[in-house]
């Protein structure tokens, strides 16, 4: 289910230069609303803005469709974003009763970027954790380059170096060559994987060689090598993936296994299928399946896993994850480090919107109940997340700005959402909008705002000046 960690964790210094940051911000709100040239000291606070790294935090990994980031944290343009900062696992013991069990904790830089997490154990369900592993993260331009990983001595609370993970990038922001290396407990990283990466013309992962080594005493050399194929469907969207063994001394592939995809209307993934293949017969068998359900905010509210359930022999859906989600934020609201969630079904995206909680339960055929196993509580902390530059959505129009009382919207986009952030990133509007409106502005203090305005999926963001 989960593997990682990260610690909600700021520095003391941090939060004294984002308290000094929000007066900053206070004190340019009312210095713009009052000042005769606004566009002048609007561009003044953009550079201000600038100046001080709070404009846009891409995904670390560039924009590769499968892998290592097929889930892409997308920016929001001037407001808030809610950062998952820890996981709070609970697990099931026999007396039907729930106890401390997981620490899934995060920890962020100055531009958002996750740097570490750490994965902690309750030590005997008294709710004291105590670190187990960590990843921590290294960036240069805001891409991640290397990621080490650690291991924690329970007795001593030393760490012990595991692995490390280096990838290169190529002219397009896209990672072409991935090398993992395995730390040998003496004095230095030892090759155990590299993989190659290919992209189509429209930057799509159409084929990647993964080649694994082993070390003797003399020296490192390549034991096998596994070939994995993408295929699209017509919206772009991945159809099927198939991996193979390559024979070097023959040049032939033995395919080992295949990927399939399923979607809905909305292009919502809602089924994951692994099929192994027979040798003997010549054809693909189902080993098992993941599928979702959605709910109509696109939310995701349940996932199964679908496998030979090992005791009577038949197949079905024998786990499931349930979730809870808060479906007034959608995934352009977040900064969730994906990736170090979740090691099983992981290439549906559940944070579509966003999740408070999950229980993950289990089926038992000869009791012919479901047993609940684990219960999840996501914990957030709202950031600051401004971007410098407007984002305009087609047919949509704000005016005044400045604006005195009240905020003209001209929407010719249908049913909407409009809403308004202060610098401090509090929501203080929230309003339905259909066709042209009006926002009463009249009771909001003289300064400095954000709005985002929603339709169908898209947004139009940018800057409003309140006299």
């Amino acid at each position: 289910m989960y593997i990682v960690t990260w610690n909600n964790f700021v520095t003391t210094n941090f939060k004294i230069m984002i308290k000094h940051l929000l007066t900053a911000f206070l004190i340019f709100g009312f210095f713009i609303a009052n000042a005769q040239d606004h566009q002048e000291h609007i561009s003044r606070a953009e550079a201000r803005l600038k100046s001080l790294n709070l404009v846009d935090f891409p995904s670390p990994y560039g924009h590769m469709d499968m892998g290592i980031n097929n889930q892409t944290n997308l920016t929001f343009r001037g407001g808030v974003k809610h950062r998952l900062d820890r996981i709070e696992i609970e697990c099931g013991v026999n007396t039907g009763s729930f106890m401390p069990c997981t620490h899934l904790d995060f920890v962020y830089n100055a531009d958002q970027l996750c740097t570490d997490f750490i994965y902690s154990l309750s030590e005997s369900g008294s709710g004291v954790y105590i670190p187990y592993f960590a990843k921590h993260y290294y960036y240069e331009n805001k891409r991640v380059i290397r990621i080490e990983t650690e291991n924690f001595l329970r007795d001593s609370g030393q760490t012990l170096k595991e692995s490390r993970t280096s990838f290169h990038y190529n002219s397009k922001g896209l990672v072409d060559l991935v090398e993992n290396d395995d730390y040998d407990h003496i004095s230095q990283y030892v090759p155990r994987t590299k993989e190659i990466l290919i992209y189509d013309n429209d930057d799509r992962l159409i084929l990647d060689t993964l080649n694994i080594y082993i070390s003797d005493s003399a020296s490192s050399r390549i034991f096998s090598t596994y070939i994995h194929d993408y295929v699209y469907n017509e919206h772009g969207l991945l159809k099927e993936s198939r991996s193979y063994l390559f024979d070097e001394s023959k040049s032939i592939r033995h395919t080992r296994y295949r990927h399939g995809y399923t979607y809905d209307s909305n292009n919502f993934l809602i089924l994951a299928s692994l099929e192994l293949w027979d040798s003997v017969n010549a054809k693909f068998f189902i080993d098992e399946q993941y599928r979702a359900t959605y709910n109509s905010f696109g939310g995701m509210n349940l996932l199964e896993h679908g496998f030979d359930d090992g005791a009577s022999g038949t197949w079905g859906f024998y786990e499931k994850q349930e979730f809870i989600n808060d479906n007034n934020v959608g995934q352009e609201d977040l900064l969730i480090p994906l990736n170090e969630i979740f090691t099983q079904g992981n290439d549906f995206n559940r944070f579509s919107r966003k999740i408070l909680s999950d229980t993950y339960s289990r089926y038992i055929p000869l009791d012919n109940i479901w047993k609940t196993y684990s219960k999840s509580i996501y914990i957030y902390s709202q950031q600051i997340v401004i971007n410098t530059e407007d984002a305009k959505l087609e047919g949509v129009s704000f005016y005044p700005n400045p604006v005195e009382s009240s905020l003209s919207i001209r929407n010719q986009k249908g049913a909407g959402i409009f809403e308004l952030f202060n610098v401090q990133g509090q929501k203080i509007v929230h309003q339905e909008v259909v066709g042209d409106a009006q926002v009463d502005l009249s009771q909001q203090m003289s300064g400095f705002y954000f709005y985002k305005m929603t339709i169908g999926g898209k947004s139009a963001t940018g800057k409003l000046v309140k006299n």
